[in-house]
């Protein structure tokens, strides 16, 4: 063997010891650098852990929002609207109210007739015995005349029946249809004095004009609708609360009223419980009675209303 054969030889030795050596070094890393990783992301931190002091706010610039564990410390004085309530107040339930009146009414025509006159317009306010509907009745007072008439004739025809039977002329019976047609004219006049009375509608009571169902000069006959009132005393108010309530609800108790409409507070008291609990809703209806501050009050406002948790004495 020549020294350049030898010397290849050593060259190649060399350089496949070198490449055995970079392969070896080459798969042990790949072994040891996800142990290293692993290793470190669960090694415990040896530094000092920052940590956010209780009320605390958010980093975010203009963050004004507490943190949960802040918001049990916001407390809020019990005050519903314009009456300042004692700290007793959180045992107190709120719920809807309604301002409704005993007196209302949608008044209808009772005779077939052409409505003449409409004196009072929605919203105008009158007085108990105040004509509300008038009837052009010319048909029907001229139908009483002819009645009264007929009854004149009958009384004359009876009259002189009499007097024959007192000669024995005529017989008895004669006498008795006499007085039986005297009875008929006489009920018939009645009727017609019942028809002129419905020529005329008056207010039942003190109120005001809601709405007009008819017009002046239509012809209206019985059973439609012309005029719808309310009455202005009367007043109470109308919940619907849970039935849950009932447990503790009772007559009596008191109630704080905020009507929205006059930003105002009114007093009332339980008056009725309902007698019937919608089983959709689970809701039962109570009626309170209002006291003397009802002036500024007119059916159909609404507020909320604050039920006292204990009978008022």
């Amino acid at each position: 063997m020549t020294a350049g054969a030898l010397k290849d030889g050593q060259v190649c030795r060399f350089a496949l010891a070198r490449a055995v050596c970079l392969g070896l070094l080459i798969l042990v890393g790949g072994f040891m650098l996800p142990i290293t990783v692993f290793a470190q992301s669960v090694a415990p931190a040896t530094g000092p852990v920052a940590t956010r002091p209780s009320g605390a706010y958010n980093n975010a610039p203009g963050m004004t929002t507490p943190m949960p564990d802040d918001r049990a410390d916001i407390g809020r004085r019990p005050v519903y609207g314009n009456v300042d309530l004692t700290p007793a107040a959180e045992t107190m339930s709120e719920a809807r109210a309604l301002v409704t009146t005993r007196s209302r009414a949608l008044l209808s025509a009772e005779i077939p007739a052409r409505i003449a006159d409409m004196p009072k317009r929605p919203g105008t306010r009158f007085a108990k015995g105040d004509v509300l509907v008038v009837f052009d009745c010319a048909a029907y007072r001229a139908q009483r005349a002819a009645v009264a008439a007929d009854l004149r004739q009958a009384d004359a025809q009876y009259k002189a029946q009499q007097r024959l039977a007192e000669l024995r002329t005529v017989g008895e019976l004669d006498v008795v249809m006499a007085q039986a047609a005297v009875e008929r004219a006489k009920a018939q006049l009645q009727l017609q004095d019942v028809y002129l009375s419905r020529c005329k509608i008056t207010a039942p009571y003190a109120g005001a004009v809601v709405e007009w169902h008819s017009q002046p000069y239509q012809t209206a006959n019985p059973g439609d609708q012309l005029i719808e009132i309310v009455g202005s005393g009367d007043l109470e108010l109308e919940l619907i609360v849970p039935s849950q309530w009932l447990v503790w609800l009772k007559v009596g108790q008191a109630i704080i009223v905020h009507i929205d409409e006059t930003d105002g507070d009114v007093r009332a008291k339980v008056a009725r419980i309902g007698a019937r609990i919608d089983p959709v809703s689970q809701t039962v209806k109570i009626y309170a009675a209002l006291g003397n501050d009802t002036k500024t009050l007119l059916p159909g406002m609404s507020g909320r209303a604050v039920v006292d948790g204990h009978v008022s004495p």
